[in-house]
């Protein structure tokens, strides 16, 4: 299983990225750096200020959501990402909260499902990238996209396109399209039990190899004066109170419908979606994500940045990858 890192804010600025993606460049425990959707400076335009600067860093994106984008926007801003940074980037899309959805396209997707497979074919075809996609049904071909004509080509390392995942259906989607399916607040236990195996019988029935599975994991280590359901809230207040993650968690046997945010923030911790503690003990957290098959592991240590700041992310970071420097995972 491999490591990365999620800028812990949404930047203002594009300075606000540096400290985390020199990190990435100079830590090679450190596999990409991510950013995960921003409605203030697009990501694509970050990761190629952060190339310019001399922070060519592999990228990543968990997730965008497709109400804001079309397929072949969708396909420039990626192949941008890649062409700027010089490596492969993993670029996720997500459809959102049916509130974003109603907000952006006036009416929220019939089928999310559906939407979020047909936008990563459609984003595919603008790409032009060689793959053999299953069989589609005359009936659903076009029912929320049409890529239209592929891009002029441009040369550029690979784009892999993934899609946000939290229950099965999505799983299954991710199986069948994807080269990646991406998790985010799914305990270890529940990738195992339920994302992996729904990922694997989706690319089976696809006739393909099983997608790369990639989870971000909420983290901080424990310090004296720290308050682990005050840093969970702060890292995954908003999706909490959001009908489809709620779901998910009390599929994993997390109960966050209490109305309480600091009873859910802490049930979030007790339930291992957050991991605090000392190194060694997000470590093993860590290693469980592995043993359920988890391909890569994006650090999220947004509750520790918009508490203490840059230095103290980047001090509970350093001591997390020393901790897992020697594990066989």
């Amino acid at each position: 299983m491999r490591l990365s890192l999620l800028v812990p804010t949404v930047p203002g600025t594009v300075e606000q990225a540096v400290p985390f993606a020199c990190h990435v460049a100079h830590d090679s425990q450190l596999t990409r750096l991510w950013q995960g959707q921003s409605y203030g400076l697009e990501p694509a335009a970050t990761f190629a200020y952060l190339a310019g600067a001399g922070y060519r860093v592999p990228a990543g994106t968990s997730v965008l959501v497709t109400p804001l984008r079309h397929p072949a926007q969708a396909a420039l801003e990626a192949r941008t990402v890649a062409a700027a940074t010089g490596h492969p980037a993993v670029i996720g899309y997500g459809p959102g909260s049916r509130a974003v959805q109603r907000a952006r396209l006036g009416a929220p997707y019939g089928d999310p499902v559906a939407a979020s497979a047909e936008f990563l074919r459609a984003t595919r075809d603008c790409l032009a990238q060689p793959w053999d996609p299953p069989a589609r049904s005359a009936g659903s071909a076009h029912r929320y996209f049409h890529a239209g004509q592929a891009l002029p080509p441009v040369a550029h390392p690979r784009v892999q396109l993934a899609l946000g995942v939290l229950r099965r259906r999505m799983a299954r989607a991710a199986g069948e399209v994807a080269d990646a399916a991406l998790t985010w607040l799914t305990p270890a236990d529940y990738v195992r039990r339920v994302v992996v195996p729904e990922v694997a019988e989706g690319a089976d029935s696809a006739g393909r190899p099983r997608p790369r599975v990639i989870a971000a994991v909420p983290v901080a280590v424990a310090r004296p004066g720290r308050h682990p359901a005050g840093l969970a809230q702060l890292a995954a207040g908003g999706h909490l109170v959001l009908p489809h993650y709620a779901d998910m968690l009390a599929r994993a046997g997390i109960d966050v419908s209490t109305g309480d945010s600091t009873a859910a923030a802490r049930a979030l911790v007790d339930g291992g979606a957050f991991l605090y503690g000392r190194p060694a003990d997000i470590a093993a957290g860590l290693a469980e994500y592995a043993a359920a098959g988890t391909d890569e592991v994006i650090l999220n240590l947004t509750g520790v940045q918009s508490w203490y700041g840059t230095d103290e992310t980047l001090l509970d970071l350093s001591e997390i990858l020393a901790a897992t420097a020697s594990l066989n995972w």
